[in-house]
């Protein structure tokens, strides 16, 4: 008997690559997890129009909609609770989540740069400016702090003499979507333990 796919529920907030690399991957039955629900804090992105085409219900809690921040952290731990997802994956989602968030669910993020080094939202600019020689991406557990969370997986891109932050970055995005669906896939397959900082893949 096969192993029921592990339930995804995906944040956006804008076009979706992320998303949609998912959604392609899990068209897939042996991929072993199955997008289940899109959420977004805005309307009128690319990334609900690519789920509702799949035909994957969506959501939207937008931060305006309630009277404070943690109003909306406990809308959207409920919106997110009521598809029962095995986990959640934070993909291009542009607002820092809340406590009760992260305590309901276990959230992946991915961050174009070789974490612990440049976090935050320029960290390709920042990995320019600094001039290494090789940066990448990672994929790690969120936590309450900003890109802290346990690295679960890393890949490393090259900065070439040439590079500006729009074609370094647009390399990194194709190894982020890679590494991504990969670790997401393995961690739905296979299982994982955390460990303090370590996360280990079963």
């Amino acid at each position: 008997m096969s192993r029921q796919a592990a339930r995804l529920v995906v944040l956006v907030s804008g076009s979706g690559t992320n998303l949609q690399a998912l959604l392609d991957a899990a068209s897939d039955q042996a991929y072993g997890a199955a997008v289940v629900a899109v959420g977004a804090d805005r309307t009128g992105i690319e990334g609900l129009a690519r789920a509702e085409r799949a035909g994957v219900p969506t959501f939207v809690e937008r931060v305006t909609d309630h009277e404070s921040r943690a109003a909306w952290d406990e809308a959207l731990a409920s919106r997110i609770a009521g598809f029962r997802p095995d986990l959640v994956v934070s993909a291009g989602f542009m607002k820092i989540l809340g406590p009760r968030v992260l305590k309901d669910h276990t959230i992946v993020n991915t961050h174009p740069a070789l974490l612990p080094s440049f976090p935050g939202a320029h960290a390709v600019r920042d990995a320019l400016a600094y001039g290494v020689k090789i940066t990448g991406c990672t994929v790690h557990l969120v936590d309450a702090g900003v890109d802290t969370g346990p690295v679960i997986a890393q890949s490393a891109v090259e900065v070439l003499p040439s590079d500006d932050e729009d074609s370094l970055h647009e390399r990194i995005k194709t190894v982020e979507r890679d590494l991504l669906v990969e670790t997401v896939g393995r961690m739905a397959r296979e299982g994982f333990t955390v460990t303090g900082r370590e996360v280990r893949l079963a």
